[in-house]
C-alpha cells in the first residue's frame, strides 16, 4: 500500500450467510386445450400464478378432460395452490383430426359445434347445401368456458350451416409423447425432458412431478422415478403415480408388484376422486394438497398430507361397463392399501380425506429405512438436500480455506438450527469428518460434510390404554364414610 494520510474503511465478508429456500411448485406433464390459449405452447415448461395466466397460455380449467386443465383446476380453484408448472406434449401439428358437421340447425342466430379442441383458424363456415364460403364477417365464432365453440350467424335468413376444422384430439398423445427425450435434429427437449428447463428458467425446483392419466405405464414410471432421483443431475424431488383406474380393489397390491411401482422416490395412489361431474386423478390432488400443506409451513414439506381433506366427495374407480363406480373403503381396507405402498381416500370425520404417509417402496419384505419409507421424511432430506447444493454453489472452484470451510459449516448449522426451533426438523447437525476426508481426495479437491438429520415422524398410530383402577372406589368408601 502507498503513502496514506486520513481515516479509510473497507469491507470484509460476512462469517454467516443467509441460506435461500428454492420454491417447490407442483409440475404436471399432460394435454391442455391450447387452441384456446397459446397454439405454440407446446413441449415448454410453463410457470402458471393465477387462473388468467392458466386461460391466457393452456385455455383454462374448464374441461379436466385434458390432464393439465385438470390440474390447474385442481390447483388453483379447490387448493389455491400457485405457482405450477405445465408442460404440455398436446402438438397441433399432430394430435389432431379433421370433421366436417352438416345441416348444423342455426337457432335465433347462433349454434355450437360438437367437438371441443377446435382450432379457430381452421373453421370454415357454408350456408347448408351450399359449396360457397362464408365470408369471415358474415358470422363470429366464439367459445364456451367448457371448450365449446359458438358461431354466431349475422344472417338471420340462414337456418341451417354446415362447418369443416380441425381440432385437438388428446386420445392421439401416447406415452411416447409423455416421455419425450432430446431431438435430434433441433436439441430440443420434449415430454419430461423438458423438466431439465425449470430451474434454468425459473430457478425453481418442482416439490412434486405429476403426469396424470398416463403415470400408470410402467415405462413413464420409469422416467419419473429417474426424473425424480435426479434432476439437471443433481436435485430430488418426488413423483406421484396413479395406478390403472380400472382395477378393482383387491386387485391395486398386486398390480402395484407387476408394474413394479416401488421406489423411495415415488408415492402410489389408488382410486380416483369425485367431485359432483367431474373426475381427478388422485395424484392431482394429492400433488395439490401437498402444496397447499408445504405453503402452511412456509414452503418446508415436512408435514405429512395424510388425513387432510381432499375438497371431493367420493373414491371412484372405473368398472368392466367402464363407468365410475363409488369405492366406499373403511379404515381397514384403506391400511392394507398402507402397509402396501399404496396411497388412497377414505371418509372420515374431518371429510373426505387423503390416506398413507408412506413411500411406494414401502411393503411386506422392502424398504423399512425411515428415510425413504416416510412421505414426509423423504420429501424433506429432498428439501434439504436441494437447498444445500443451491446454497453452496458460489463456493465451488473457490480456495478452500479453513474459514470457509468454517463458513459452508457454520452456516448450515445455523439454517438447521432454525429449523428445529420451528419444529420442522428434531434435531440437525453438520459435521466434517477426518474419516470421511482423505488425503488423497482433499488433493483432489474434494471435501465432505456429515449432515445428521432429525426429521419429524407422523404420529401415524395413536393407541391409549385403559385400565380400572379401584383405589378409586376405596377413595369413593373412604369419602362417603368420612
Amino acid at each position: 500500500m502507498g503513502f496514506t494520510h486520513g481515516s479509510y474503511s473497507e469491507e470484509v465478508a460476512s462469517s454467516l450467510r443467509g441460506m435461500t429456500t428454492v420454491e417447490g411448485p407442483m409440475l404436471v406433464v399432460g394435454t391442455a386445450p391450447i387452441n384456446m390459449g397459446d397454439l405454440s405452447n407446446v413441449n415448454k415448461a410453463q410457470l402458471i400464478t393465477s387462473t388468467r395466466e392458466a386461460m391466457e397460455y393452456f385455455g383454462g380449467t374448464g374441461d379436466i378432460s385434458f390432464t393439465i386443465s385438470e390440474a390447474l383446476d385442481a390447483a388453483l380453484n379447490l387448493f389455491n395452490v400457485k405457482p405450477i408448472i405445465a408442460i404440455n406434449v398436446l402438438d397441433p401439428t399432430k394430435h389432431k383430426k379433421s370433421e366436417t358437421e352438416t345441416n348444423i340447425a342455426v337457432v335465433e342466430g347462433k349454434c355450437k359445434l360438437s367437438k371441443k379442441g377446435i382450432m379457430l383458424s381452421t373453421v370454415k363456415i357454408k350456408k347448408a347445401s351450399q359449396s360457397e364460403e362464408l365470408q369471415t364477417d358474415q358470422y363470429q365464432l366464439s367459445f364456451e368456458s367448457t371448450g365449446e365453440v359458438v358461431v354466431e350467424i349475422f344472417d338471420s335468413e340462414i337456418l341451417k350451416i354446415e362447418a369443416t376444422y380441425d381440432w385437438l384430439d388428446p386420445s392421439m398423445v401416447t406415452k411416447l409423447d409423455i416421455i419425450g427425450g432430446i431431438d435430434p435434429n433441433t436439441l430440443e427437449r420434449k415430454g419430461l425432458e423438458c423438466i431439465d428447463e425449470v430451474f434454468t428458467k425459473y430457478s425453481m425446483i418442482p416439490g412434486t412431478i405429476i403426469a396424470p392419466g398416463y403415470s400408470h405405464e410402467a415405462e413413464i414410471k420409469a422416467i419419473l422415478e429417474a426424473k425424480a432421483t435426479r434432476i439437471n443431475s443433481k436435485y430430488g424431488t418426488i413423483a406421484i403415480l396413479d395406478l390403472p383406474d380400472d382395477i378393482k380393489y383387491g386387485e391395486a397390491i398386486q398390480k402395484k408388484k407387476e408394474l413394479n411401482f416401488i421406489s423411495e422416490n415415488l408415492i402410489v395412489c389408488y382410486g380416483k376422486g369425485k367431485l359432483g361431474d367431474k373426475i381427478y386423478h388422485l395424484s392431482t390432488l394429492a400433488a395439490a394438497l401437498m402444496g397447499q400443506v408445504d405453503a402452511g409451513n412456509s414452503g418446508v414439506p415436512y408435514e405429512s398430507p395424510s388425513n387432510k381433506n381432499l375438497k371431493v366427495q367420493a373414491l371412484v374407480y372405473k368398472n368392466a361397463e367402464g363407468q365410475y363406480e363409488e369405492l366406499r373403503l373403511d379404515e381397514e381396507q384403506a391400511n392394507l392399501l398402507n402397509a402396501n405402498g399404496i396411497t388412497t381416500a377414505i371418509m372420515r370425520t374431518n371429510g373426505f380425506v387423503l390416506w398413507g404417509n408412506r413411500t411406494s417402496c414401502y411393503q411386506p419384505g422392502g424398504n423399512n429405512d425411515p428415510k425413504d419409507m416416510w412421505i414426509p421424511v423423504k420429501r424433506m432430506f429432498k428439501f434439504l438436500s436441494n437447498t444445500i447444493i443451491l446454497n453452496t454453489a458460489q463456493d465451488i472452484d473457490r480456495p478452500m480455506t479453513l474459514a470457509r470451510a468454517h463458513l459452508i459449516q457454520n452456516t448450515i448449522n445455523v439454517f438447521l438450527a432454525g429449523l428445529v426451533s420451528t419444529g420442522r426438523l428434531l434435531g440437525g447437525r453438520i459435521e466434517f469428518k477426518k474419516e470421511e476426508n482423505s488425503l488423497s481426495d482433499m488433493l483432489e479437491g474434494k471435501f465432505k460434510w456429515h449432515i445428521y438429520i432429525g426429521a419429524v415422524l407422523p404420529g401415524e398410530t395413536l393407541h391409549f390404554i385403559f385400565e380400572y383402577d379401584p383405589t378409586y372406589q376405596e377413595t369413593f368408601v373412604e369419602k362417603m364414610a368420612a
